[in-house]
């Protein structure tokens, strides 16, 4: 018997050439604040007459004023340059510590006072001696 012979098939493979994938960076993605909205101040008209702070100082101003018709109040010494008012407003001043509160307010509507009277009269009202005379303290009196 002859031998067999082997052909060789030439058969060609179509290869399938793909495309390379895209090259995706992927980053966080930047979410943008919403715009804060600014609401009105309220100083229209008589809105800003009527302010917090100014109500707060007429509080504290009310409550110089009741404090010094208390009996307890009236007994108590004066400073000499300060006056009543001026040393109700500092012992508000150091009981308060001179952080922000009523204590506060009470403090700068006494010393508003006392200021007010020293620049008016020249003189701040004391126990019921007419004063403590501060012609030495203040200049053009």
């Amino acid at each position: 018997m002859a031998k067999r012979t082997h052909h060789r098939r030439s058969t060609s493979l179509a290869r399938v050439v793909r495309a390379p994938k895209p090259i995706v960076i992927r980053t966080t993605k930047v979410v943008k604040a919403k715009p804060k909205r600014h609401h009105g101040r309220g100083g229209h008209g008589l809105g800003g007459l009527f302010s917090k702070d100014r109500l707060e100082t007429v509080g504290a101003g009310f409550a110089i004023g009741a404090l010094e018709k208390m009996a307890f109040v009236q007994s108590l010494p004066s400073l000499p340059f300060l006056g009543k008012t001026g040393t109700l407003g500092l012992g508000a001043y150091l009981i308060g510590g001179g952080k922000k509160g009523i204590l506060d307010d009470v403090a700068m509507a006494a010393f508003t006072i006392a200021g007010y009277m020293l620049g008016s009269t020249g003189s701040i009202v004391g126990d019921g001696e007419g004063g403590v005379d501060t012609s030495g303290y203040v200049a053009g009196f």
